[in-house]
């Protein structure tokens, strides 16, 4: 049953990875009413609308708009494609959402921004993992007593082929780089090497230091497969250490052996290990919940009706882009780069 305080969504882009891991949260989002459907393939639009519940599609972002008036906007497509659609939509005044990379480039995010800023509304990135409950759980923990001062994150990361390193950073490293922003704070300096020799493994080894006095370490790689990504993240505090395991676990190294109040307390219960279940909420056999494409989504609806504040926000967007320029001038010079 759709929620009488519901947004009215349209989403642009009905592709394989919008069909796969975003479209099919729609229906288990109660504040999501998914009005309109737009693509420039006709059958691939009409298709999204069909199967996903929507009464309209369309092949022109501009005649969608102006028909519809929806109340927020998904965009999944390039980097290039979120870009000029944000402009268009955030032109109006309309509240978008963006999958991640936001922008092509760090002038082209900016871009964005000032459009948001000159018509009062915002944009959202589509950086999923700070809604990935072992994530969510973890920083609980990491906010606690327990815990203590952090002392170091190491982020590993291995994805399927890419024949460009910077592609590598903006459409996979992007996300452990957000992620590692979430758990940690702000990044200072960025001191990184990377591995181009190979026609598809890239790698890019990259040094943090974060404002509040830890390091980090991400190691980003394509060597590994599409079919069964790579994936961990290790924080250290104040004799006590998390490991997160793909999105999925949540191991806890500490003396005292309990974990937060709050979520991980409901998810998980007291206990060292907390396991994300792949049918934790009934539907979520391909990873939806798990992997933070529901949160994510029901976090920018609930932002268009004004419960909640937007976030990750294109300012989220456009530092981790800063970042990754950062990487590839660090490891182009050889020296420590600063990041302000």
């Amino acid at each position: 049953m759709q929620d009488s305080s519901a947004a009215r969504i349209a989403f642009v882009g009905a592709g394989s990875h919008s069909t796969a891991s975003l479209y099919p949260n729609i229906a288990h989002i109660p504040q999501f009413d998914l009005v309109a459907v737009c693509d420039l393939d006709r059958n691939r639009a009409e298709h999204a609308a069909r199967v996903f519940g929507a009464p309209e599609a369309y092949t022109d972002v501009g005649r969608m708009l102006d028909t519809v008036g929806p109340d927020g906007v998904c965009v999944c497509g390039s980097a290039e494609m979120h870009h000029r659609v944000g402009l268009e939509v955030l032109g109006r005044g309309i509240p978008v959402f963006v999958e991640k990379p936001p922008a092509p480039d760090v002038e082209a995010c900016r871009e964005l921004l000032q459009a948001a800023a000159a018509t009062a509304t915002f944009g959202m990135v589509g950086f999923m993992k700070r809604y990935a409950p072992s994530n969510v759980v973890a920083r609980q923990f990491m906010q606690t007593e327990g815990f203590g001062a952090l002392s170091s994150v190491t982020l590993m990361h291995g994805a399927g082929p890419y024949d460009d390193v910077r592609r590598m950073l903006y459409y996979n490293g992007s996300h452990m780089i957000d992620l590692a922003r979430f758990l940690a704070g702000e990044i200072l300096t960025v001191h990184a090497l990377t591995a181009d020799h190979l026609p598809t493994a890239k790698a890019v080894a990259a040094s943090f230091r974060f404002a509040g006095g830890a390091v980090g370490h991400l190691n980003m790689n394509s060597g590994g497969t599409w079919n069964d990504c790579f994936e961990q993240v290790y924080i250290t505090g104040e004799s006590c250490q998390v490991l997160l395991d793909g999105s999925r676990e949540t191991r806890v190294m500490s003396p005292r052996g309990q974990f937060a109040d709050g979520q991980g307390l409901e998810l998980y219960g007291w206990s060292n290990s907390y396991y994300v279940s792949g049918n934790m909420a009934g539907w979520t056999s391909g990873g939806h919940y798990t992997r933070g494409y529901w949160g994510e989504l029901s976090a920018f609806c609930r932002a268009v009706v004004g419960e909640v504040a937007p976030t990750p926000t294109l300012q989220d967007g456009l530092a981790v882009l800063q970042i990754i320029d950062a990487i590839e001038l660090s490891a182009a010079r050889g020296e420590v780069v600063a990041l302000r």
